[in-house]
């Protein structure tokens, strides 16, 4: 079994390499090997890709995705 940091680690730098996921509002944290993700992404596609990518870390043995659904508009304010 792999180090819950170690982990952690990976699954940030798997998150944060993808070129289609933004993982600037996300958390990652791993506890006997469980990952869980919190925070917020744009949509139900980020939502599933974050899970997808996290499931291919050695090491995670399950995927507890506790991401929200932004409800903001995307936009910059004036």
């Amino acid at each position: 079994q792999r180090p819950d940091e170690e982990v952690r680690k990976e699954v940030e730098t798997a998150l944060h390499s993808d070129p289609f996921f933004y993982d600037g509002h996300v958390t990652v944290t791993v506890k006997d090997g469980v990952v869980h993700l919190q925070g917020v992404v744009f949509d139900d596609r980020d939502l599933r890709a974050a899970r997808r990518i996290s499931k291919k870390i050695a090491g995670a043995k399950r995927v507890v995705n506790e991401l929200e659904i932004c409800s903001c508009d995307g936009g910059g304010g004036a």
